[in-house]
């Protein structure tokens, strides 16, 4: 096949799949938009504690770290379909009960728990389904459109969540509501797959399918990969009001174009992909790196700006390949526990970012910002050393970007 054949990333796309994909995705972390409701709740609840008031927000995620790594699991005993299908409708019930019983605080828990349930099973499916369903630089596209939906999903909802709350705080719940007509969509058109590799009662031979030496690499390596990329979250506005620079509207102003930036990576990935091929990881690695040195050195609001532009450049790479570089690196069935493992690895580089970055950055001077982000500089200089061997020695044989 030529290479003209393949300008256009997008020819092989099955979008009776990637239609679903990219509609039930969105719920995978809906429950974001739902940030600016706990002052509204917290005035409500006047007798509750702050302490619970947050907990609405910060229950799902701690619920989801489990419920992925189960789900990983049981995608060897139910087909992906029916998994999603299960995960949609926890959301949609955990969205119907504030609805029904907003005066009882505790029912809003149990809508945070059950949403949480849904979150888990989507995060370790969805990408299953994408790397199920597609293969080599389409399914990289694939995931491009994933990671895009569910960025505009986001934004979308917080909006409408924003609208819906102007007359009561328990009417952001609605946004809940619109997966009846995703669930549909999904029933008519996602296929229903296949059963992953079982683990349990399987010997050696299932743990095998699923930990292989790229599983493993790539899990450890996004959990020190996302240690330094959420220290630009924690550091930023810190290292903006200490150099002087501006306050809160203006470091709003200053990194919100990453996740522009992020979203049409996401649109884009493809088209990476073929470009960079097996470095495509580590392209995203110095990238950030850069990025991260610019914000070290930045002497004004604007090349703050500019760093942060050339952060979302890399952290929508590194995103993306994240999770396709661990589907590249696993037979189809034991693709669903293989993300598991890597976005709970992830998710506990989230939790423990703070407290890696500073306890190193305290050893360099005064932890102001700035101080974290030069250690995710270098720690990102690091990692991209480290890939680049690892590709060059181990992964030689890699489809990434690849027809």
């Amino acid at each position: 096949m030529s290479d003209n054949s393949n300008i256009n990333v997008y020819k092989q796309i099955n979008w009776k799949v990637m239609i679903p994909v990219m509609l039930f995705v969105v719920f995978q972390s809906a429950f974001n938009s739902f940030s600016s409701v706990l002052a509204d709740i917290a005035e409500y609840f006047p007798n509750i504690s702050t302490t619970s008031i947050q907990m609405i927000l910060t229950i799902p995620s701690l619920v989801t770290i489990p419920i992925s790594l189960c789900a990983g699991v049981l995608a060897a005993y139910f087909y992906k379909k029916d998994l999603v299908l299960f995960a949609l409708g926890c959301q949609l019930l955990g969205g119907i009960l504030p609805l029904l019983l907003h005066d009882n605080f505790y029912s809003i828990l149990a809508s945070s728990a059950l949403i949480g349930v849904g979150q888990g099973f989507m995060i370790s499916i969805a990408s299953a389904v994408v790397g199920e369903n597609f293969t080599g630089v389409t399914s990289g596209t694939a995931m491009g459109l994933k990671q895009a939906a569910s960025s505009v999903g986001i934004a979308v909802l917080t909006v409408a969540t924003g609208f819906l709350t102007r007359s009561a705080w328990y009417k952001a719940y609605y946004i809940y509501f619109l997966i009846i007509p995703v669930f549909i969509l999904t029933a008519l058109l996602l296929p229903r797959g296949k059963k992953d590799v079982k683990i349990v009662g399987n010997g050696t031979e299932g743990l095998k399918k699923v930990f292989t030496r790229g599983c493993i690499y790539y899990s450890i390596l996004s959990f020190f990969i996302t240690v330094c990329n959420f220290a630009f979250y924690t550091n930023i506005g810190m290292s903006i009001m200490s150099k002087g620079f501006g306050d809160a509207s203006d470091i709003g102003v200053a990194t919100s174009w990453n996740s522009l930036i992020t979203v049409v990576i996401g649109l884009l990935f493809g088209y990476v992909c073929k470009a960079f091929k097996r470095f495509t990881l580590a392209s995203s690695l110095i990238i950030q790196s850069i990025a991260f040195f610019v914000l070290v050195m930045a002497q004004s609001l604007t090349v703050i700006a500019i760093g942060g532009m050339i952060y979302g450049l890399g952290a929508g790479i590194q995103m993306i390949s994240a999770c396709y570089y661990i589907l590249e690196s696993v037979d189809q069935d034991a693709s669903s526990l293989a993300i598991a493992v890597a976005m709970t690895l992830t998710s506990l580089g989230v939790t423990f970012s703070p407290v890696v970055i500073n306890q190193i950055a305290g050893i360099f001077g005064e932890l102001d910002g700035t101080s974290g982000l030069l250690v995710a500089a270098v720690g990102f200089l690091f990692f991209f050393i480290i890939e680049m061997i690892y590709s060059l020695v181990f992964n030689k044989n890699s489809n990434v970007g690849k027809d």
